[in-house]
């Protein structure tokens, strides 16, 4: 093993590889860190609480570097293991670079913030049988920044799009902004990313669609003579998704040998097993909680980013769900009403507001589509989320038009929705039928999104939730 420490002064020449991960998104969001208040130095401790020792690092100033044959050997390593084609080459070693040496003090409180979200998306992974090395996604996409904004407005730990993740189920308004939820966005991202797979039958692939979307892995394919390896195709996916799983395969390779690169994880204030989630039942503000059960405002406003305003809205069909540290669980529940009652001026204005902007958001739904009602009688197999594509709506449009409790349905069952008019939806809805088993085309709409030319980031915009037809043109990036 070779191994010498590194000047940052001092590196010689850097191949193009190394120049484009440095100005690549991947920098743009670790850098992220710096801008958020709750992840200043200060919030952050250099102790072991996610467990380990200090015993095994090198003095803080000593970067190592090793030689092409060890990293080589140990993505090998990694890769006998993982349902991933993990490799090394130029591509890789450029991302490596930006990981463990110029990035690392963001890097550290990454492998934090690890610590508070590694075990959320190992929960909702498992459901939905996705490689648990996929959690890597997120530092990618995010830096596990779970406010983190693209130039584009990709939002959230996932970095959706507005209309992608329309098409999963998450709400945004000036209020809440569901892709800011962790629990709700990592089980969207879930289902995005089997949908892919579904349609690929490749991780790599699927990583690619998720980045660059469906139509453009396609012609990639396509111009490839066919070709269904990500490598393969490489030179004619966009140009940010040839950095994608580049980044990918870096990340996953640091995660596991940080330690050798002698990057230390700060911890951050919370660990995941530290914190609770409690359904709230009617309206509640940050303050309200501040001021009776003393949880700090920083740590509510951290722990729940989705409430944009402060405000945890009253259910609708099922109640909302508010994260607190461990300690305050016990109390809320003890004096829940006492604390719905304290200073209810303190939410009757905002709740006002909050159901103004709710009552515009479903007129306005109904108004841009041009929808007309249909009973959709459900079959075997059938999930919210697939009906959700076939219609062109949300998941939770579909539950509030229901007043549905429960997620899970029943062959046979009745369903009122309202569906995109015109010969396109027609011709949409059909071509949703094709066989997802055969790793061809489950949606029109779906594919098409893919034309839309890469993104700068995470999952593609698979319509404008404003526009009445999808015109499969124009570039929307993250």
């Amino acid at each position: 093993m070779q191994v010498a420490a590194l000047s940052s002064v001092s590196f010689g020449a850097e191949p193009d590889s190394t120049a484009n991960a440095r100005a690549s998104r991947v920098s743009e969001m670790l850098d992220s860190l710096v801008t958020n208040t709750y992840f200043q130095d200060d919030r952050f401790s250099p102790g072991q609480r996610g467990g380990g020792s200090n015993s095994n690092y090198l003095p803080k100033e000593f970067i190592p570097q090793f030689s092409d044959s060890v990293y080589a050997s140990r993505i090998a390593a990694l890769a006998r293991n993982s349902q991933f084609n993990l490799v090394y080459n130029e591509h890789v070693r450029g991302y490596i670079r930006v990981y463990a040496v110029d990035k690392r003090k963001f890097v550290s409180k990454v492998l934090g913030l690890t610590h508070i979200y590694f075990p959320l998306f190992d929960e909702s992974f498992r459901k939905y049988g996705i490689p648990p090395e996929m959690k890597n996604l997120a530092i990618v996409e995010s830096a596990l920044n779970p406010t983190a904004v693209s130039r584009a407005g990709a939002r959230g730990l996932w970095q959706f799009m507005s209309g992608t993740g329309k098409m999963y189920g998450l709400h945004s308004s000036s209020f809440v902004e569901d892709r800011y939820d962790p629990s709700k966005a990592t089980v969207a991202a879930s289902e995005h990313l089997r949908d892919l797979h579904d349609m690929f039958g490749d991780w790599f692939l699927a990583l690619a669609a998720y980045n660059a979307g469906p139509g453009a892995v396609q012609r990639a394919i396509r111009k490839a003579g066919g070709a269904r390896d990500y490598w393969e195709i490489w030179p004619y996916l966009p140009q940010e998704t040839r950095g994608y799983v580049p980044a990918f395969i870096a990340v996953t390779y640091v995660m596991n040998y940080y330690r050798e690169h002698n990057i230390r994880p700060a911890q951050p204030g919370y660990l995941y097993s530290e914190t609770a989630r409690v359904p709230v039942n009617q309206s509640l503000t940050f303050e309200q909680l501040n001021e009776t059960l003393g949880v700090t405002m920083d740590d509510l406003k951290f722990l729940n980013p989705q409430y944009k305003a402060g405000l945890i809205p009253a259910p609708e069909s099922r109640p909302n769900m508010m994260r607190l540290p461990k300690q305050y669980i016990r109390p809320f529940l003890e004096k829940e009403r006492d604390i719905y009652a304290y200073k209810p001026e303190m939410v009757a204005e905002k709740a006002r507001l909050y159901a103004m902007v709710r009552e515009a958001d479903r007129r306005d739904d109904v108004i841009s589509s041009g929808r007309g009602r249909k009973v959709h009688v459900v079959r075997k197999r059938e999930t919210l989320s697939s009906l959700a594509r076939k219609y062109g709506c949300s998941v939770s449009q579909i539950i509030d038009w229901n007043n549905l409790k429960s997620s899970k349905l029943r062959s046979g069952q009745r369903l009122v929705v309202f569906k995109a008019g015109g010969d396109s939806s027609r011709s949409k809805a059909s071509s949703r039928k094709l066989d997802r088993k055969k790793g061809k085309s489950k949606s029109k709409s779906f594919l098409d999104s893919g034309k839309k030319k890469g993104k700068k980031g995470g999952a593609v915009n698979k319509r404008k939730s404003s526009a009445k037809k999808s015109s499969g043109k124009g570039r929307h990036k993250k």
